[in-house]
């Protein structure tokens, strides 16, 4: 598959232990394997208990090596997927994939050194007490390199939950829905693909990321994302929720709708509004997004007919007058998405 065309469902198949389910897995294994009744002679007495300690200490090294080879394929699958899921992932656990990858495949190798040393102090010890002390000490060791990454492993496992239930955001026109918190973004993607019931929550963490598609069929499809609120705040003081957000603005988005709302009863300012455009229109520059006022129901005609003068003048855009709630213009933004798809997928037009 070719870089950013692996869709996250593909990390279901990926079951990552924690520490305990690690430990009680190779606790369970070891009971399993029994160290037959001693022989006669003390040296195939010592033989015995050799061979028992080495088949002990091989099931432990090849669980702790299954699961870092299982967590290594997870990352290198996360690292060739689509930049958008890439930045969730690194937002949630704090470091890029490719750079756990790595450092896990040094500890696997380092593992396995340590697992060969063991190994042959085992057979080379000259009494069953020395080769049971050795067998300990190496059982500690190999599971210490799982226990000393147990927090970053739990959030590798947290984020490729999550990321597994994902969407396959790839389509021929992605159309973000942005603004602040509260100004009508899950109702308008609702209503604009209510004909198509083809939209569900994708949760990742606290806060959810909806995705509908319009089909375009023969011709493609266009994604339309409700992304979590932004706040009126600089990008250094955002919190990852907010984050998800800026991960989606910057990886994603071909157009951008962007909800102002000046209804009665809005939540923020105008002037609040208007900072978290310009932020929005910064990170993805001015010709991909687009003013629209939502609300229009419940908002008195002399503020609107004010603000829609007082927005063409901050954007430079006439803004597009709707009420998600009631359906009012929603056909002219329909119109004016599908004109964006065909604007971008012009050898497909029919």
């Amino acid at each position: 598959m070719e870089m950013g065309r692996i869709e996250p469902s593909i990390l279901k198949k990926y079951y990552i232990y924690t520490y305990r389910e690690l430990y009680n897995h190779v606790n369970d294994r070891l009971k399993s394997i029994q160290i037959p009744p001693p022989p006669s002679k003390r040296r195939d007495l010592l033989i015995t208990v050799k061979n028992t300690l080495l088949a002990k200490l091989a099931a432990c090294y090849n669980i702790v090596n299954r699961e870092y080879t299982k967590i290594i394929e997870a990352l290198e699958k996360i690292e060739s997927m689509h930049p958008f899921y890439q930045e969730l992932f690194k937002t949630h656990v704090g470091v890029e994939p490719g750079e756990l990858a790595r450092r896990f495949r040094i500890n696997r190798r380092n593992m396995r050194r340590i697992y060969l040393d063991i190994r042959s102090n085992i057979k080379s010890s000259l009494l069953v007490r020395d080769a049971i002390t050795v067998f300990r000490r190496g059982l500690g060791r190999i599971l210490s390199f799982y226990k000393r990454n147990s927090r970053v492993i739990e959030k590798i496992k947290e984020a490729i939950i999550e990321l597994s239930k994902m969407p396959d955001i790839t389509g021929e026109l992605v159309v973000i829905i942005a603004g602040m918190p509260q100004v009508g973004k899950s109702t308008l993607i609702t209503r604009l693909t209510r004909a198509r019931p083809e939209i569900a929550n994708y949760p990742f963490t606290t806060k959810n990321i909806i995705a509908g598609h319009i089909s375009m069929e023969p011709y493609g499809r266009i994604v339309l994302l409700d992304t979590p609120g932004l706040l009126d705040r600089p990008l250094e003081e955002k919190n990852p929720i907010e984050l998800k957000a800026i991960h989606a603005l910057k990886h994603l988005a071909d157009k951008v709708l962007f909800l102002f709302d000046i209804s009665i009863n809005r939540y923020y300012e105008y002037s609040q509004q208007l900072r978290v455009y310009r932020d929005v229109e910064e990170l993805i520059g001015s010709d991909k997004i687009y003013p629209v006022i939502n609300k229009i129901d419940a908002t008195p005609e002399n503020t609107l007919k004010k603000y829609v003068g007082v927005i063409e003048g901050d954007t430079g855009r006439k803004p597009l007058l709707i009420s998600a709630l009631r359906g009012d213009g929603l056909d002219q933004l329909l119109e004016m998405i599908t004109g964006w798809f065909w604007m971008k997928n012009q050898s497909r037009k029919p």
